[in-house]
């Protein structure tokens, strides 16, 4: 189509290179970033396969058990009898009977080896553990997808992400709340160094994990470094106080560290409660 743009990018030890937008650039895009692996699992579409492969099988498991059926009706047939125990008289037989049964058996061995339902439930679920990408991932893919209300790819993949909910992340996000903050708030401050914006849009910028997770580090230990000290020492001053006031101070910092904690990581509720008894023992 005419028009069509062209994005520059740089690869490290190698000259400039030209992407034609859409499906070269976009996978350039998703190369540069593990994070921005996202993908449709197709859920319905699974979903429905799976229904169908088990209907089909179903189907012909119910013409077996019809075929066992007419054979158990008649104890005194001999070749009923043969072919139930003898794989020889199903193969040689040339009965309406037996041709019948071998025609459903090869249909049956064949579904059976081209599906293979067991494995394509393992498949499955493999893929229902996948995570969904975050917020913070989604909003920037979809704003690179979508760069100035045009989409790098046109036709019916124009709408390839709209359904979130079916989206997967091949990598998973690991950032906590406190890096959430620091990057909606002050996230341009962690912006990468060696990023020439050879897979961004204009006026986008790719934050460096490991600023931002290094960020968070210092940050945390001087939140913990200051409850504890802090609380020693305001116990120190009432030392010679009420009782009731002691409690009050060693409730009051244990109630801060457990916010601090809860709201500002992703620790688990056993986590929280054990960090806090530890943390009201210490002081």
């Amino acid at each position: 189509m005419a028009g069509a743009n062209i994005e520059m990018v740089t690869l490290p030890n190698q000259p400039r290179r030209r992407y034609l937008e859409g499906f070269p650039s976009f996978s350039h895009f998703i190369a540069g970033d593990r994070q921005e692996a996202i993908y449709r699992r197709f859920g319905s579409l699974s979903a429905r396969n799976l229904l169908y492969q088990q209907s089909e099988l179903h189907r012909l498991e119910h013409e077996l058990e019809v075929y066992d059926a007419e054979d158990a009706q008649d104890l005194d047939d001999v070749a009923a009898q043969q072919r139930a125990r003898q794989w020889e008289s199903v193969a040689t037989d040339d009965s309406d009977n037996a041709r019948l049964r071998r025609e459903l058996q090869l249909k049956i061995k064949s579904r059976v080896k081209e599906y293979r339902p067991d494995e394509a439930l393992l498949l499955e679920s493999r893929i229902l553990a996948l995570y969904p990408p975050s917020e913070r991932v989604t909003g920037f893919f979809k704003s690179w997808f979508f760069w100035d209300s045009l989409p790098v790819l046109w036709g019916l993949d124009e709408h390839l992400f709209d359904k979130e909910s079916d989206l997967v992340a091949l990598s998973s996000d690991d950032t906590d709340r406190l890096n959430m903050l620091l990057l909606r708030y002050i996230g341009w401050l962690f912006k990468s160094k060696e990023d020439n914006n050879d897979r961004l849009r204009p006026q986008t910028y790719h934050v460096a994990d490991h600023r931002i997770h290094r960020a968070g580090a210092v940050i945390s230990v001087l939140l913990s470094v200051s409850l504890l000290i802090g609380g020693m020492v305001c116990l120190t001053l009432v030392a010679n106080r009420s009782v009731g006031l002691r409690l009050g101070t060693i409730i009051l910092f244990t109630v801060m560290f457990a916010g601090v904690v809860g709201l500002l990581t992703n620790a688990r509720r056993a986590e929280l409660f054990g960090s806090s008894a530890a943390y009201a023992a210490g002081t």
